[in-house]
């Protein structure tokens, strides 16, 4: 029970379109090459899947949004290749996102007004809506090669029933909520089915994670402990819910953040920070969803190990921290060549007279010289910007190449994520 939808939140919203109305891409705007070794990612849902919050920075475009899918890729780059392609949209509903998949089931390029009604926001907001819905085929195209689908979907189909219940006085709240919330349950698991349905058609070789809805009240709220009620009896029938489409062939899981807001929703939620009463996810809140979705995956959230303070950023090597630390020289990132040959299981020989180090893996031979600006990939000369060095480690003395030698010698996926100061290395 995420957005309640208000004019005044939907103008809070549409200050976000510039965020979320660039084309939905996948990693390779961040990775150094693809494989079909990728492990892909296709986000759906609503404003919460495109990670937004109110605050400043991302209403005037000097920051990103850094939501709960944004940590989930981070997840799967501790442990693969990986690529995301995120096509939420703010104020969608399920049967919004049912039209968005029926548009992409049938290939055709849809309209906002082939998804929902959206007059209640600021015209911007329908504007990022239609520019994702223009990209129905290559949504379809990205979930046939899905491993994965994260959505969360919900909160504006609860919206109005929170939004009438909350405007009333504390006794005929009650009894809206008492009266009103079975049919509106029922009438979102019923389109849910639908919705889901159709996803795993076009999606057939992926797992499926659905959030539930956490709660958008804090404690004090004299409706608090009634919608919490609601809370648990929805994410209770999402349970059956999945079982159910488990047995209709259907990998879905729930992630139940609901829990994990228990009690914490004003240090996880702008709820009552804002006029409009917004109800999106600080980044705690975001961390604690990304959270619950990683252990529902994989059944463990991952961190890049602690920093000395001059540690520049954090180097992850198939799912390692090497020993020796990165080091910047000139503004550019050199990691120790034993450590990513080591890591990666690499054959790597040392020329003293030439001072030359060969790199083999697989197919592939990397000769690198001390000093050199240029790399030889398979007996082809390519030219190198920062030559790779010397360094002494404690007793060893190591060769320090660049990062670009990593992505364009060795064609390793290199993803430098900046929130984490963190560079993953995939083979």
């Amino acid at each position: 029970m995420k957005n309640i939808v208000r004019k005044s939140f939907g103008m809070m919203l549409a200050l976000a379109v510039v965020l979320s109305s660039t084309p939905p891409s996948l990693s390779a705007a961040d990775a150094s090459s693809a494989s079909d070794r990728l492990y892909r990612i296709v986000a759906l849902g609503d404003s919460v899947s495109a990670g937004f919050e109110p605050t400043k920075e991302i209403m005037d475009g000097t920051a990103s949004p850094y939501g709960y899918v944004d940590r989930v890729y981070e997840q799967s780059l501790f442990r693969q290749r990986s690529e995301l392609a995120n096509y939420a949209i703010m104020g969608l509903t399920v049967p919004g996102l049912t039209n968005l998949l029926q548009g992409a089931a049938d290939r055709k390029p849809l309209s906002v007004a082939d998804l929902q009604d959206f007059s209640s926001y600021d015209p911007r907001v329908a504007l990022q809506a239609d520019g994702i819905a223009k990209k129905t085929p290559g949504l379809a195209d990205d979930l046939a090669k899905a491993d994965l689908v994260v959505l969360t979907i919900g909160g504006n189909d609860f919206g109005p029933f929170i939004k009438t219940a909350v405007s009333q006085p504390t006794a005929s709240a009650r009894k809206i909520i008492q009266d009103s919330f079975d049919k509106t349950m029922k009438d979102y698991t019923e389109d849910l089915d639908k919705m889901m349905t159709r996803l795993h058609e076009l999606a057939p070789g992926a797992q499926i994670v659905l959030a539930d809805q956490y709660l958008p009240l804090f404690k004090s709220h004299e409706l608090y402990e009634d919608l919490q009620k609601a809370v648990k009896q929805l994410a209770d029938a999402l349970d059956k819910f999945a079982e159910q489409a488990n047995g209709k062939g259907i990998p879905l899981k729930i992630a139940h953040v609901s829990e994990k807001f228990a009690g914490k929703e004003s240090s996880y939620t702008y709820f009552n920070a804002f006029d409009g009463f917004d109800t999106h996810p600080k980044q705690d809140g975001y961390e604690a969803m990304a959270q619950v979705f990683a252990e529902v995956i994989w059944q463990k959230y991952l961190k890049p190990a602690p920093r000395a303070a001059d540690v520049p950023l954090s180097v992850v090597i198939n799912g390692k921290e090497p020993p020796s630390k990165p080091v910047i020289v000139d503004n550019t990132t050199f990691l120790a060549l034993r450590d990513v040959a080591d890591a990666v299981g690499a054959d790597l020989k040392w020329n003293q007279k030439t001072k030359t180090a060969i790199f083999k893996k697989n197919d592939r031979e990397v000769v690198i010289t001390i000093g050199a600006k240029s790399v030889i990939v398979n007996g082809k000369t390519q030219p190198l910007n920062t030559p790779a060095y010397f360094q002494q480690v404690g007793q060893i003395q190591k060769t320090y190449v660049p990062l670009a030698v990593i992505s364009e010698g060795l064609d390793y996926q290199v993803v430098f994520r900046k929130k984490l100061l963190t560079v993953f290395i995939n083979s």
